[in-house]
């Protein structure tokens, strides 16, 4: 029986859809990554009717450019991992748009999905949910290593002699910094970091920023509107510039990474992945903080970390199957 799946993610960004085929058959295998855009409005829209319709339209689309271009068909793949769109999460319930049924009628395979809510229903949080990939890509690797995804929101995990010490959301990723981008009509984010990169950390809008996030505690996992609600702070002094605020954000966003890495003892191997890692402005930042560090290209794509986490996912059979 084929161990070949595609997993699918969108993160709290909604910057484009992720997608990859992996193989379990012979330990982890990487076959192949694809990223197609949603449209401009999907962003920012808060019309969950059209956020679902078209993350589950976008999911079509992309699993046949993955299937066309691998060169595989129905037979050769176990099922379709697809996270759906985060609307809203608690630790009590996640709000996923996106229609699991739809996706397996139009291409004929078992999709697995409410990966969510099928971990708050096992006793868990909900999110972060790809600690246990890492944990099965890295635990034997390393005695200590911190693994960190900077998405719209960064979380981390600490891996142990090969167990999960602690998996956590950590503050935000993206998010921030691509809401100042779209608010200011600059594009969906800062490419590369270049803006930020020009710009100079704002002390006293860091401060506020900091306060309003003191007291979080490890483990949890947050909703973006913990970080949405402080747009209120970046927007009310608009004598801060567009390079100085998007400076202030790369700071605290390294910032929150440095205080978990500090959490988890200082662990000697650190590893990132998502699409925070192409903001070199962030990547510096954390460098000068951390000091060295590595990403998990050697393993797989960056960008492409947590589709595949989702897969594995699948593969464990952690969420609920629609056929």
């Amino acid at each position: 029986m084929t161990q070949k799946y595609i997993g699918l993610m969108s993160g709290t960004s909604r910057d484009s859809l992720d997608g990859c085929l992996v193989s379990f058959e012979d330990g982890f295998n990487f076959l192949q990554g694809e990223t197609i855009s949603f449209d401009k409005e999907y962003k920012t829209s808060n019309d969950q009717n059209f956020v679902e319709k078209h993350i589950s339209e976008k999911s079509v689309e992309l699993i046949k450019v993955l299937m066309d271009r691998s060169g595989v068909n129905t037979e050769d793949i176990a099922g379709i991992a697809f996270s759906g769109q985060t609307i809203s999460h608690s630790d009590k319930k996640s709000v996923q748009a996106g229609d699991p049924n739809y996706i397996t009628k139009k291409i004929g395979l078992p999709v697995h999905s409410d990966f969510r809510n099928a971990d708050i229903n096992r006793g868990g949080r909900g999110a972060p949910l790809i600690p246990i990939f890492h944990q099965y890509l890295y635990g034997s690797l390393f005695d200590k290593v911190l693994i960190v995804n900077i998405g719209g929101i960064s979380n981390g995990t600490y891996l142990k002699n090969n167990s999960i010490d602690i998996g956590s959301d950590i503050g935000p990723g993206n998010c921030l910094m691509d809401r100042v981008m779209t608010d200011n009509h600059l594009g969906s984010f800062d490419e590369d970091g270049k803006l930020a990169s020009t710009g100079k950390v704002d002390l006293n809008l860091l401060a506020k920023l900091e306060n309003a996030l003191l007291n979080l505690d490890y483990p949890r996992a947050d909703d973006i509107s913990l970080y949405t609600s402080l747009m209120h702070h970046i927007d009310e002094n608009p004598v801060i510039g567009i390079p100085d605020r998007l400076a202030t954000l790369v700071e605290l966003t390294a910032t929150k990474i440095y205080e978990f890495y500090l959490y988890c003892n200082r662990p000697g191997t650190v590893i990132f992945h998502g699409g925070g890692v192409f903001n070199k402005a962030i990547m510096k930042t954390i460098a000068n903080k951390l000091g060295k560090f590595e990403t998990s290209e050697n393993i797989l794509p960056p960008k492409y970390m947590e589709a595949a986490a989702f897969a594995y996912l699948a593969h464990k059979n952690l969420g609920v199957i629609f056929k």
